[in-house]
């Protein structure tokens, strides 16, 4: 579906099948959308469709002041999520409260919205719910703004105008229970899902703390604090827990992040290197390299080449 099929939803009170209008996105055609007063709380979308392999249909907060865009996500997202809209920051706020965090398997937040910034929302999921991805929305293709969403914490962002099945494998990404990486290079498992068995409390803190601020200046006695745990012993349990040093686990976990990242050819090596946490770009290449087996150049290369 291109930006040019526009949907327009009937009725303010009951959100009905849209229906797919080739107008132009202009002023007179807006009006129809009869988008609820602001400070009205966004009601869920129940989209129906299957679901994949018996699981839960994840649920994704979407938050854009353009309505056009909001139908057009919907519409997308469908066979596989269910979506609750927001239009602007108040109303994303109040979604996520009402839902306490929990249930909520994703956020798309535009960049630009009314009533706070989309970094500023982004900020308030880090601190109340940091268990909860965001995905930052961009239409102006900046690389200074994805750097800035990355290094703010987001998981990801995507640029408008937004391809379907970009939009579909970014969100399958992020709410799969599961994950691996899969790409050109030395096969090395997701980080964030080491943990196939129970382990102990502080180290699953610790596990949790790392995969929500790997892109954060982390210390040993930083994250052992985390565990409740003095350095010593939590560097004796990790590596018992994990079979990794902490250090090495959080390098796995920002080379794998890094990885995505260098399928974006707009964006720098240098800032990459920055924006998943490294302090300079000597160290990424050697890290890098000795976790992929290729330099992060060379690793970009054969990506954009396939």
């Amino acid at each position: 579906m291109g930006n040019a099929a526009l949907l327009a939803v009937d009725s303010a009170q009951d959100v009905q099948a849209p229906r797919v209008c080739h107008r132009p996105p202009d002023e007179s055609y807006l009006h129809r959308f009869n988008v609820p007063p602001r400070g009205t709380p966004a009601r869920p979308v129940t989209t129906p469709g299957p679901r994949l392999h018996g699981e839960p249909r994840p649920q994704v907060l979407l938050v854009d002041d353009d309505a056009p865009v909001r139908s057009f996500i919907r519409l997308a997202l469908e066979p596989m999520a269910t979506v609750l809209e927001a239009r602007d920051g108040d109303q994303a706020l109040y979604v996520l409260k009402q839902h306490g965090g929990h249930g909520i398997d994703l956020v798309l937040l535009d960049y630009v919205i009314p009533h706070r910034s989309g970094i500023g929302i982004l900020n308030a999921v880090r601190r109340a719910w940091p268990w909860i991805p965001v995905v930052i929305i961009t239409g102006f293709g900046s690389e200074a703004v994805a750097i800035e969403a990355l290094r703010a914490g987001a998981r990801d962002y995507l640029k408008k105008p937004i391809g379907v099945e970009q939009l579909r494998q970014t969100v399958a990404g992020l709410t799969a229970k599961r994950s691996s990486v899969t790409a050109p290079g030395r096969e090395i498992q997701s980080p964030e899902k080491y943990t196939p068995r129970p382990v102990h409390q502080g180290i699953a803190r610790a596990l949790q703390y790392a995969s929500e601020h790997f892109t954060e200046s982390i210390t040993l006695s930083g994250i052992a604090r985390e565990a409740a745990l003095s350095k010593f012993h939590f560097c004796r349990l990790f590596h018992r827990e994990m079979g990794v040093s902490f250090r090495q686990h959080l390098q796995a976990l920002r080379v794998s992040r890094a990885r995505a990242l260098l399928e974006d050819p707009t964006l720098s090596i240098t800032d990459i290197a920055y924006a998943v946490g490294f302090n300079d770009l000597s160290t990424f290449d050697k890290v890098f390299r000795k976790l992929v087996g290729v330099p992060p150049r060379t690793y970009r290369r054969s990506i954009l080449s396939s």
